[in-house]
């Protein structure tokens, strides 16, 4: 009997225990979800504007006219001109040193003397032609004299004399001539090899020299710039890209910033093998002159930017660089919900890009810098910017160039 009475014991209190739970279930009011935060950001709307572009890259100056000095006689060095110290100016016709005179002098004074005992031997030379020839005609009348009676070999081996005096005259001088080394051109040293006293023989390389009325740079240029700059090239036939010679604005910071100006005249006749670029060449005139005075003077070597203007373009599309995204693509605000929009960028540098298509006038550009968003997120535009294009007058030339010719100043200083 008891082994029945427990489990319907147990069956009750459970019972019990469920209709209390029941009667006793929390209450859950109902609620609406809560809704999304729109995202802040700021916008600005396309416009397409007229934009000068300037295309960058960097070069180390050379000199465009650089030679070597050299003895073209033997002897001692008895002079040395200040100006003929290593990073000194000169101009041209200046006396840059000298070498001992003296033999060469002793040379002239002997060739003289050869040179009148030779003349001298032709006038005698000559008064016995004179005197064969009357003597022929007292005896023969006006018959033919022979050469030889008239001494004809003679003169002329007379005259042979002469002239070979002459010569060795004239170079006696040439070389005595020599001895006094002047400038070629108006130029600076860039490095001297030899000191006072010092005997040096013909063909010695005395010193280093360069022009200083022009430096050249040698610029190479991105495959992707080349459409956007007219460069001038040589043809065999007139054409007006011989003319072109575009404007460039080069820039050291090697002491402080500085600015110069300068141009490109030529244009290489075959893409480097090495990097597969086309190189032009530049030059910077007068960097020395008088409107340059206050400027550190440029260093033969030394790395400069270059901001190369190229064409102006007409009614383009053109944004910053930072609001891109993984150089694909933009995100833009449509009826208040963030649209990502695919583009293709024609051109670009460091700071803008020109579109070639993906983006139009009035499209309104997100200009605030997004970590992570997804296209049909709600948006609320705090306010509208001015331009979303940067235009030419406020577009800075892109600074590719100038990060390279920083690495490559700071290795060579290195």
């Amino acid at each position: 009997m008891r082994r029945f009475i427990l489990p319907i014991i147990i069956i009750a209190i459970a019972g019990v225990g469920v209709w209390y739970i029941v009667k006793n279930a929390p209450t859950s009011e109902y609620r609406e979800a809560p809704k999304a935060r729109k995202l802040s950001v700021q916008v600005s709307p396309i416009k397409a504007t007229d934009l000068q572009l300037t295309l960058s890259s960097y070069g180390q100056i050379s000199a465009k006219n650089l030679s070597w000095i050299t003895s073209q006689v033997s002897g001692r060095v008895t002079m040395i001109s200040p100006a003929l110290e290593n990073a000194t100016f000169f101009a041209k016709g200046d006396l840059l040193l000298s070498i001992d005179s003296r033999d060469y002098q002793t040379a002239i004074n002997s060739a003289k003397a050869n040179l009148t005992q030779a003349q001298q031997a032709l006038s005698l030379e000559r008064a016995q032609v004179a005197q064969a020839k009357a003597d022929w005609k007292r005896l023969h009348g006006s018959s033919k004299i022979p050469n030889l009676v008239s001494r004809r070999p003679q003169e002329l081996s007379a005259k042979a004399s002469v002239s070979a005096a002459h010569a060795q005259y004239n170079q006696a001088v040439l070389n005595f001539q020599r001895t006094k080394i002047v400038a070629p051109f108006a130029g600076r040293v860039l490095s001297k090899q030899i000191s006072l006293g010092e005997f040096v023989n013909a063909n010695t390389q005395l010193a280093q020299i360069f022009s200083s009325d022009t430096l050249q740079v040698r610029l190479g240029l991105q495959n992707s710039d080349l459409a956007f700059i007219d460069l001038p090239e040589v043809s065999p036939q007139p054409s007006s890209l011989s003319l072109v010679q575009p404007a460039v604005n080069f820039e050291t910071q090697l002491i402080e910033r500085q600015l110069w100006q300068g141009s490109i005249v030529r244009t290489e006749a075959a893409i480097d093998s090495s990097s597969q670029q086309l190189f032009v060449i530049a030059e910077i005139t007068a960097p020395y002159g008088t409107d340059n005075a206050d400027k550190h003077p440029l260093k033969i070597g030394q790395y400069l930017t270059a901001n190369i203007v190229g064409k102006k373009l007409q009614n383009v599309i053109s944004i910053e660089v930072r609001h891109i995204y993984q150089g694909e693509f933009v995100y833009l605000v449509r009826d208040g919900l963030l649209h990502r929009q695919d583009i293709t960028i024609r051109w670009q540098d460091d700071q803008i890009a020109l579109i070639d298509s993906g983006l139009k006038e009035a499209d309104q550009l997100v200009t605030t810098i997004l970590a992570q968003a997804a296209s049909g997120t709600p948006v609320n535009v705090e306010n509208n910017q001015s331009a979303g294009a940067t235009s030419a007058k406020n577009a800075k030339p892109g600074r590719r160039g100038k990060k390279s010719a920083d690495k490559k100043q700071q290795h060579t200083d290195n």
